[in-house]
């Protein structure tokens, strides 16, 4: 029954996405799954606030959330060098169902015999497995949907990126909805259930489908190309073997292309033009932490609230918002202004910039509205998440759609990592820290004026160095163009060694 649902929704959703049937299932899993993280982390932290101290929900939360998004990294190198990325996507999704599992035998003990011990026993031991398998799942599923886009256009690569983006605010809007207008003392229960429910969908179809889902082989180890052209620039300081054909370029070689081939270096111009291509591309992931730096996200709702207040303080509006835009850029934007469509560096350096304007404007209504009733709020509040809406669309998938089409193809799961890294994880890290100076108090949103100065500078610093390093930035431009001195001098290297063979025979005669 959950292999035919799942078939259904990706044959009736492929022509409307323009992608492959199985790109469509591998979106079906990664919506579901990530409803099931949603679902299941709201559960645990609802019902662990019950039992946790005051500021647990402020702060211990947040921290070990923040944490587990560094183990992304290591999971895309994992499944790129060792298990593969179909294992590795395998196994998330068993250690999800697991740690459900886990969280769920926790509560009946805790229901039993109301032992704290047990409780964070049984907690710390799901929250391990279910990050670890939630890692391995979200840092190899944008690839792996990629592998099953063989051949496929530049356009149809970034639907894939902008729909896989989609799942977050959609399946957020849905969430905080039905928490606001249903929320009652069993909401809890039915995330849990509701979140069972979708990994175990997840696993069901994966293993129907399995055989009509594209696999790619294991590559090198990025890491390992990384170490070795480092060590040999610092090891030569000169060609070795020069190519006669390379003093025709105007520019001298830097130690890095040193390690080039046709400077007489052990690595092929590709290679070296990758490790290039990274240490480009990391100083400008300090704009990605504007995507969650300026989120004030709160998950707490109580019955007291009315609604718009409700929706206001758990940034409903923000959800719904970052949906309509992002369809109307796939369904109207791209398809009738395409040519207008600015570079990925000019849309996420406005990204930034409104990101920058949505910290100010917080700061104007807590400077207009100075009562500490958040009920206050709510009206005003919209306007901000309105703003942040637009931030979302121009900034969250463009610096993931920049990420996979500039990183070179066998670094790509290190780099989508280090972009969970630095648009999740370091992001609400630093929004948490920021709290510690202003006595945040309240667990529903911060009413602290000089906080949200705070975070306005920090954007401003964000916003100037990531435009001083775009417009330094050179593009990786991958083209299949014949390469005339290559060609040039294979040409002369092959007439030198006919005419070195012809010189032998001679002499044999």
């Amino acid at each position: 029954m959950a292999a035919f649902f799942a078939a259904q929704i990706a044959r009736k959703c492929q022509p409307f996405l323009y992608i492959t049937t199985s790109a469509v299932l591998v979106l079906v899993f990664n919506y579901f799954m990530y409803a099931h993280y949603i679902l299941l982390s709201r559960f645990a932290g609802e019902f662990v606030t019950k039992v946790a101290p005051a500021t647990w929900y402020k702060y211990g939360l947040v921290f070990i959330y923040c944490f587990g998004y560094f183990f992304f990294p290591l999971f895309g190198l994992l499944a790129d060098v060792w298990i593969g990325r179909y294992k590795a996507i395998l196994i998330g999704i068993v250690l999800c169902f697991i740690s459900w599992i886990i969280i769920g035998i926790g509560f009946i003990l805790n229901n039993y015999f109301t032992s704290e011990e047990v409780l964070w026993t049984c907690f710390c031991l799901a929250y391990i497995v279910f990050f670890c398998g939630f890692s391995s799942f979200s840092a190899n599923i944008i690839q792996y949907n990629i592998d099953q886009l063989v051949g496929a256009s530049a356009d149809e690569l970034n639907s894939v990126i902008y729909w896989h983006i989609l799942s977050e605010p959609l399946v957020f809007f849905f969430i905080h909805l039905f928490q606001c207008l249903f929320h009652n003392k069993n909401f809890i229960m039915i995330t849990f259930i509701a979140s069972g429910v979708s990994v175990s969908l997840v696993l069901v179809s994966h293993s129907f489908f399995k055989h009509k889902l594209e696999n790619i082989s294991l590559i090198k180890n990025p890491i390992k190309l990384i170490v070795r052209v480092l060590c040999y620039a610092r090891k030569n300081k000169y060609p070795e073997n020069r190519s006669a054909l390379t003093y025709w370029e105007e520019e001298a070689p830097s130690r890095l292309d040193l390690g080039k081939d046709k400077y007489g270096g052990p690595f092929t111009e590709e290679e070296v033009e990758d490790v290039k291509t990274v240490f480009r591309m990391l100083p400008l992931f300090i704009g990605f932490c504007v995507i969650n730096l300026n989120n004030d996200y709160y998950w707490s709702a109580v019955d007291s609230f009315t609604i718009p207040t409700c929706l206001a303080v758990i940034g409903c509006q923000y959800s719904f918002c970052s949906v309509i835009l992002t369809l109307l850029y796939l369904f109207f934007i791209r398809v009738c202004f395409y040519k207008y469509i600015p570079s990925m560096l000019t849309r996420m350096s406005v990204g930034i910039f409104l990101g920058f304007i949505v910290t100010v404007s917080k700061v104007i209504i807590f400077v207009i509205e100075r009562s500490r009733d958040i009920s206050n709020f709510g009206k005003l509040l919209f306007i901000p998440q309105t703003i942040q809406g637009l931030s979302f669309i121009l900034l969250y998938p463009v610096s993931l759609e920049f990420t996979v089409a500039q990183s070179p193809v066998h670094m790509r799961g290190v780099m989508v990592g280090l972009w969970y890294v630095t648009s999740c994880g370091i992001s609400f890290l630093v929004n948490v820290i920021v709290k510690f100076p202003f006595n945040c108090e309240s667990q529903y949103i911060c009413t602290s004026f000089y906080y949200y100065i705070t975070k306005s500078v920090l954007v401003l610093i964000i916003l100037i160095v990531f435009v001083i390093l775009a417009k330094r930035y050179k593009y990786r431009v991958r083209e299949n163009e014949v390469n005339i001195v290559q060609i040039v001098d294979d040409h002369y290297q092959r007439y030198m060694e006919q005419e070195e063979h012809y010189n032998r025979e001679i002499g044999i005669y």
